[in-house]
């Protein structure tokens, strides 16, 4: 039984690590370009499903009139700003709360803070609130579920590689756990071999 040298150890070290981080990129590259096409298709509906249409409607309004109006009469300004104030408001307090029911977070990883200035401000906000529904639901999809399974057979296969076994034993385990991952990896053929008995 030949052990594995330092130097093959150190390759096989490197190599793994070097596959499974391309095959991360990779993966999240796919999950990116697929949760933004399904954002787009879901945004209608999602906003729908959130029973906020006429909340966003009222808002516009409101903020539509303040627009027109706003040149013309301090007073009528004023009285539109304070209902445009109150429509936001609703729409701002509706959107919170299900921020913190479905728990959307903002990229930092906390709860996310709906700040709306402009009506033009909504779209952006229920967007990146969309597209952490619709990335949820993309994660779930049985091609990405070997992404939850990288973490895990990445340590099967640093475990393997600093077990102590032979260099063939080694590359066998290591071949079976990067198929399985969906890596390619050029493996000495003899290697991969089953021994006969």
């Amino acid at each position: 039984m030949k052990p594995i040298r330092s130097n093959e150890l150190l390759h096989l070290d490197t190599l793994i690590k070097s596959k499974f981080r391309d095959r991360r990129q990779t993966i999240e590259s796919d999950i990116e370009s697929t949760t933004q096409k399904q954002t787009d298709k879901n945004y209608k509906k999602f906003v729908e499903r959130l029973g906020i249409k006429a909340q966003i409607k009222a808002f516009k309004e409101a903020d539509q009139k303040l627009v027109k109006f706003q040149e013309q009469k301090e007073s009528y300004e004023s009285k539109l700003a304070g209902i445009r104030q109150a429509k936001k408001r609703e729409l701002v307090d509706k959107i919170q709360s299900w921020s913190s029911i479905r728990g959307w977070k903002d990229s930092y990883k906390e709860t996310m803070h709906i700040d709306i200035k402009d009506f033009d401000d909504v779209e952006g906000v229920l967007s990146a609130a969309c597209k952490q529904e619709t990335k949820k639901a993309v994660e779930k999809l049985p091609k990405f579920k070997v992404k939850h399974d990288l973490d895990l057979l990445e340590e099967q296969a640093q475990n393997v590689l600093y077990s102590g076994s032979n260099i063939k034993e080694t590359w066998n385990y290591l071949g079976q756990v990067f198929q399985s991952s969906g890596i390619p990896v050029a493996a000495p053929k003899g290697f991969l071999q089953i021994e006969s008995k």
